[in-house]
C-alpha cells in the first residue's frame, strides 16, 4: 500500500452526498460514505440555495460542503486504513448549482433568465485548501450541459451506457430538479424540470429523508393475495403493519425504530393506493377528509396539501418527456427504455409511477432501474483519461431544450395534471 495512489469519487445531490474511496491502480473501492447535503438547512431545492446566495454570498455554502467533503474523505480513510495525504485526484459529478458552489463560484446567475453560468466544467482544478488531500491534488468536474443539467447528467449517461444505445431511450433522474433525456439518432435532447423536493420527502407535513423510521412502500391487500406474511418478502428491510381498507405499509427498520413519516417511494406508493381505492379523484382532490391517514397507530398521514405537491411534481416530469418526445419527433411506442436512475429512480414502485402518471403507463415494460450512476460515473471518470473525453463528447452531443419559457411546454403541464 506504500506506493499505491488513491481517489475519491464524489456525488453531490441537492439532498444527499456520495462518496467512494477508490484505489487508483486496481479501481477496487474500498469504502463509500454518505450523508444528507450539510447545505440543506439553507433551503430544500437548488431555487432556494440560489437565493440564499444571492442573499448571503455563495462563500457560507461553499464552506458548508467543503467541510462535509472532507470529513468524509477523513471518515473514508480511516475506514480504508490510510492516510487522506495519500488521495491524488477527486472527480465530481453534481448538478451544476452544486457544482458551481463546491468549486467556489457564485450560483447567483443562473437563478434568472438566461440562466448564465460561470463555467460548464469538464476540467481539473486545483484541490481546495485546507482539504487534507496530497498537496499535488487535483478535481476534475464532469462537464455539465447548461444551467440546470448537470455533470451528474453526462456521468449518468456514461454509467448508464447510452454511448451504445441506438434505439430511441429516455434517461430520468427524479430529484428536486427532475432531469430528462432522450436519445434518438445519436441526438441527446435535454430539458430540466421543476419537480421540487417532494419525491425526497421534503416540504410534505409528514415527509422524511429514506431513512429509518420511514414509510417507503405502500400498497393494496385484495382477497386471494395471502396474508400479509406472504407480502413480507416483497420489501426488505421491513415489518408490515395493517391499516383500513386492506391497505398495508412497509418502513425502514432498524432495532427498536418505529414509523414516524414517511419518505418519497412511499408517498408515490400512497398516491398510487388512494386513486385506485377511489380517495382522490382524476382532478387531485382528496374527497371526504383533508388528509388521509396511513397509520392511525402512529399517527401517519398525507394531506391534500401534500397530494398537490405530489402532484404538481409528477406533471412536470411526465411533460417534460412529451416535450422530448416531440422535439425528436418520435411517439411513446418507439422508445425502447426508460432509464431510470438516482436513489429515489431507483427504489420507487414502478407500477405505482406508472399509475399516478409520472411517465406513460405504455412505457412502463422499457422501465429500468440503475441505481446512482452519477457516483458510478464518477468513480468512472476518477482513473480513465479515456472516459472524461467519452464525458465530452456526449456533451458535444447534446441538445438542451429550455421549458420556462415554452407555451407547448405550459399546455403539456396542464394536460399532465389531471389522473387516469
Amino acid at each position: 500500500m506504500q506506493n499505491k495512489k488513491f481517489g475519491a469519487a464524489i456525488d453531490i445531490g441537492t439532498t444527499t452526498v456520495a462518496l467512494h474511496l477508490i484505489d487508483m491502480e486496481t479501481n477496487v473501492r474500498l469504502a463509500t460514505i454518505g450523508g444528507a447535503n450539510a447545505q440543506s438547512p439553507y433551503g430544500a431545492d437548488v431555487t432556494s440555495r440560489i437565493r440564499y446566495c444571492s442573499d448571503n454570498g455563495h462563500e457560507p455554502l461553499t464552506k458548508v460542503i467543503r467541510d462535509q467533503i472532507s470529513a468524509m474523505i477523513n471518515d473514508a480513510c480511516s475506514q480504508a486504513g490510510i492516510l487522506p495525504d495519500r488521495i491524488e485526484y477527486i472527480s465530481v459529478a453534481a448538478n451544476t448549482i452544486m457544482q458551481h458552489i463546491a468549486a467556489g463560484y457564485s450560483p447567483v446567475k443562473m437563478g434568472v433568465a438566461p440562466f448564465t453560468t460561470i463555467s460548464l466544467f469538464g476540467e481539473e482544478l486545483p484541490a481546495w485548501d485546507n482539504l487534507s488531500v496530497s498537496k499535488n491534488a487535483s478535481i476534475y468536474y464532469t462537464p455539465a450541459i447548461s444551467a440546470y443539467v448537470g455533470g451528474d447528467i453526462t456521468a449518468g449517461l456514461l454509467a448508464a451506457g447510452f454511448e451504445n444505445i441506438t434505439d430511441p431511450a429516455i434517461f430520468l433522474d427524479i430529484g428536486t430538479n427532475g432531469e430528462i433525456v432522450l436519445k434518438h439518432k445519436g441526438v441527446y435532447y435535454c430539458c430540466a424540470t421543476a419537480a421540487g423536493p417532494a419525491f425526497e420527502g421534503a416540504e410534505i407535513e409528514m415527509g422524511m429523508p429514506a431513512e429509518p423510521g420511514a414509510i417507503d412502500h405502500v400498497k393494496i391487500i385484495t382477497q386471494g393475495d395471502g396474508d400479509i406474511s406472504s407480502s413480507v418478502k416483497v420489501f426488505s428491510p421491513v415489518e408490515f403493519k395493517e391499516a383500513k381498507n386492506s391497505v398495508v405499509f412497509s418502513y425502514i427498520k432498524q432495532e427498536t425504530e418505529k414509523p414516524k413519516g414517511i419518505c418519497g417511494s412511499g408517498l408515490l406508493d400512497t398516491l398510487a393506493v388512494l386513486l385506485d381505492i377511489g380517495a382522490v379523484d382524476e382532478t387531485g382532490r382528496l374527497l371526504e377528509s383533508d388528509r388521509y391517514y396511513i397509520s392511525k397507530e402512529y399517527d401517519i398521514y398525507v394531506t391534500a396539501g401534500d397530494i398537490r405537491k405530489l402532484q404538481l411534481a409528477k406533471a412536470a416530469i411526465a411533460a417534460g418527456i412529451q416535450v422530448l418526445l416531440h422535439f425528436a419527433g418520435i411517439t411513446e411506442a418507439d422508445v425502447k427504455l426508460l432509464a431510470l436512475a438516482g436513489g429515489f429512480g431507483s427504489y420507487m414502485d414502478l407500477k405505482s409511477a406508472a399509475r399516478i402518471g409520472l411517465f406513460p403507463k405504455s412505457l412502463l415494460p422499457a422501465a429500468k432501474t440503475y441505481g446512482n450512476t452519477a457516483g458510478e460515473g464518477a468513480a468512472l471518470a476518477l482513473t480513465s483519461e479515456n472516459t472524461r473525453s467519452r464525458l465530452m463528447k456526449i456533451r458535444e452531443q447534446c441538445e438542451y431544450i429550455e421549458l420556462s419559457t415554452m407555451t407547448f411546454f405550459n399546455d403539456k403541464f396542464v394536460d399532465q395534471m389531471s389522473f387516469e
